[in-house]
């Protein structure tokens, strides 16, 4: 125990599972909105809030797991990775968190259903964009097992292929969002133009968590290659 004690303090605390809780701790945020998409396309307004609510709370400690890390980082620790890296991960990891709360706050205020020829289009990319963050978290996760074995070929090779199984996720997710663009275009001039923005805006917040999670991927690659 000394041994790993004096190790611990000349080389600083590793950041890895503090790193891995926060982004399952984002990722836990944007699950909960797809309940809270299906709720709101039913107009279910209580049980919406009731898992808005839940979606900041979650988002609140997510906070708190940053600013936590960020504090806690050590200047210098026996990892190949920057510190200038691991907080760049994070900030991106964290807007995961937000994105997703600032969504339900947006749809809730306005009580927003979206047309019933897109609605279903809607929730489908939501579980498009918590796949891509679900690959990103598994991703992650593997970095543990990576330095364990000083970056030996076999897990190299499997994180390698995590990150790509993230990346086509998000291409997915941008198949799904242009799909969707599209249905609304066709219905602009029968819809309030003034609900027409807040619909782009939502689809655009949305698609934007996916893209988190795939710079969450695409970082580590440039970190592995560092």
């Amino acid at each position: 125990m000394a041994r790993t004690d004096n190790i611990t303090s000349l080389f600083g605390k590793s950041p890895i599972a503090p790193l891995q809780k926060h982004m399952k701790q984002a990722h836990s945020c944007l699950k909960d909105f797809n309940a809270f998409a299906k709720a709101a396309n039913a107009q279910d307004w209580d049980k919406a809030d009731t898992i808005r609510i839940s979606i900041n709370k979650k988002e609140e400690k997510a906070d708190k797991l940053k600013k936590k890390l960020r504090m806690n980082l050590p200047s210098t620790f026996m990892m190949p990775f920057s510190r200038r890296d691991l907080l760049d991960v994070l900030l991106i990891q964290d807007s995961i968190a937000n994105i997703t709360k600032d969504l339900a706050g947006l749809m809730m205020t306005r009580h927003m259903v979206f047309p019933q020829e897109i609605a279903d289009d809607f929730i489908k990319l939501a579980g498009d964009c918590i796949k891509t963050s679900g690959a990103a978290v598994a991703a992650i996760n593997e970095l543990d097992a990576l330095l364990e074995t000083a970056f030996g070929s076999r897990e190299r090779k499997v994180v390698d292929k995590m990150i790509k199984e993230v990346n086509r996720l998000e291409h997915e997710t941008d198949d799904s969002q242009n799909d969707i663009r599209k249905k609304l275009f066709a219905l602009e001039s029968s819809l309030p133009p003034v609900d027409v923005m807040f619909y782009y805006r939502a689809i655009e917040w949305l698609g934007e968590t996916a893209d988190a999670a795939q710079k969450v991927g695409s970082r580590f690659e440039v970190m592995l290659t560092k």
